[in-house]
């Protein structure tokens, strides 16, 4: 009987993983320069990671705020791949990837939170917000209002040129990044 010994196959194994991680770290990494591509082009500057005082006398983390030329708009990031269900009333959006099936906490309330946030820090600035997905996804029916993909982004939110931050809005992001703190 011929067989193969074990210590080939634990190799061959190794081997398989190891490539599989590579593959997924490439394919995170492109994901991650396309994202910074894009912010560099539409906004002059980016916190990203941070906690800001809320109106309840607590704290709100940040994914990304940036200043862009509308004003300040605030990213709620989430990253998937597949077909996005929602309902705007629903607590958890559902996203279907093959046979694997993903449960998000629905992200609209925690994004007007977010941008609530923000807007009594600065209300002189014109705030927005909206929820980031980013991956390869489709959505079943309309987008959630809110909701945009990478290149619904860059549609939406025109390239920053090498214009001038307007002194107004250059105020109002030098005190949300007073206020700001990493985590």
């Amino acid at each position: 009987m011929n067989s193969i010994p074990i210590g080939w196959l634990i190799g061959g194994a190794t081997v398989a993983c190891g490539l599989l991680l590579a593959v997924v770290a490439i394919v995170y990494r492109r994901r991650r320069r396309t994202l910074r591509a894009l912010l560099r082009r539409i906004a002059w500057e980016q916190l990203q990671d941070v906690v800001i005082p809320d109106e309840v006398d607590g704290e709100i983390h940040l994914d990304l705020a940036l200043l862009t030329p509308r004003g300040i708009l605030v990213l709620e990031v989430r990253h998937v791949s597949g077909t996005l269900f929602w309902g705007d009333q629903l607590e958890h959006w559902t996203v279907l990837d093959g046979p694997r099936r993903t449960v998000l906490q629905n992200p609209l309330p925690g994004m007007n939170a977010r941008r609530q946030a923000v807007h009594a820090l600065v209300p002189q600035a014109p705030v927005e917000g909206r929820v980031l997905l980013v991956g390869r996804i489709e959505i079943a029916g309309e987008p959630p209002p809110g909701v945009v993909t990478l290149e619904g982004l860059v549609t939406e939110i025109p390239a920053r040129g090498r214009q001038p931050v307007p002194p107004g809005l250059g105020q109002a992001w030098a005190r949300l990044k007073a206020a700001a703190r990493p985590i």
